[in-house]
């Protein structure tokens, strides 16, 4: 309760009870709720200086959980980028070199992506340097995977074709390797049984008569049998790719002409028909219709068990298929 107030009349001499106007009532009021007014302003400025308003604090949390995801975001960028380093490095010195395939320029896999331009919708923003380095690093990494791939592309037939060529090449002996080797490609003054002069094109093998003779590469059966050129019994097998093989002085021939064989097969068994001296294996490999040492085509650093460990695995595999 307000206490009343009074005031002395001079004129009448006695102390009356003083009332305000309401003009006097209404300024105060103003005053009084101008000053709430300007101190609630002044407590909320300096609350939400000193604390935040709730929705801030929000928005500050929601801030700095993008942030630390970005930061592990940035961190997958760094493994992406080294991955896709690695696979380039190999492939430019391994796949291709292997493939004989010209290596793609590093300006070209590190090139640009799109324009100045194309991250002007991401400005303004208070992180905008966060949303655009974000969004480079994405887009720099969709080219390269995407060069990568085109890559990839254009080496996976390659090589195919390189595995079926490795398939076709006569690269193994075509006897064991404890057959001791023979006369190689020379220029006989006088042949063991003709007494002429003459070039000898292949390698012989002193393999006894009976001796499995296997396949050096696959291929297809051109000649199977009694041959006009002093062979005998032989075997001429095209393996693609420019090579062909030829197998003389067999006493039995197992495959025909037309038949396909795969290297390890067994064509026939050693012996001493045609042209011969004494039983022996007749090795002859032509290249785009050259004659080529057999020598340098195969190596004997296998034992006898490795060989026929080889054999069995590629008669194995040959089956399998």
């Amino acid at each position: 309760m307000f206490r009343k107030k009074y005031l002395l009349d001079r004129k009448e001499l006695v102390y009356k009870e003083y009332r305000l106007s309401l003009k006097q009532k209404l300024a105060r009021l103003s005053i009084v709720l101008v000053v709430s007014v300007i101190l609630a302003i002044g407590y909320g400025m300096v609350f939400k200086y000193l604390f935040g308003s709730p929705r801030e604090k929000k928005l500050q949390s929601e801030l700095d959980e993008i942030k630390y995801k970005y930061d592990l975001m940035a961190k997958d960028f760094e493994t992406i980028d080294l991955k896709l380093a690695t696979i380039a490095t190999a492939e430019d010195n391994v796949y291709r070199p292997v493939f004989d395939m010209e290596k793609i320029p590093s300006s070209f896999r590190q090139s640009g992506y799109g324009g100045t331009k194309k991250y002007a919708d991401l400005e303004g923003y208070e992180n905008s340097d966060i949303l655009i380095g974000a969004t480079k690093k994405v887009d720099e990494l969709l080219r390269r995977t995407y060069i990568q791939s085109r890559s990839f592309d254009d080496i996976i037939p390659v090589a195919s074709d390189w595995k079926n060529k490795l398939d076709h090449i006569p690269y193994i002996r075509p006897v064991n390797v404890n057959i001791p080797l023979g006369e190689g490609l020379k220029f006989r003054e006088k042949h063991p049984v003709l007494g002429t002069p003459r070039w000898h094109h292949g390698q012989d093998f002193t393999a006894p008569s009976g001796t499995d003779v296997f396949a050096t590469g696959a291929g297809v059966v051109t000649r199977a049998g009694w041959s006009p050129f002093g062979f005998g019994n032989m075997v001429e097998i095209d393996h693609g790719y420019g090579f062909k093989t030829i197998y003389g002085h067999l006493r039995t021939v197992y495959v025909s002409a037309g038949q396909e064989v795969v290297r390890g097969d067994t064509l026939g068994l050693s012996g001493s028909t045609g042209i011969s001296s004494g039983p022996h294996l007749h090795y002859e490999i032509h290249y785009n219709g050259m004659i080529k040492n057999p020598l340098y085509f195969f190596n004997d650093e296998l034992t006898m068990e490795e060989y026929n460990e080889m054999i069995s695995v590629l008669n194995s595999n040959s089956v399998d298929n």
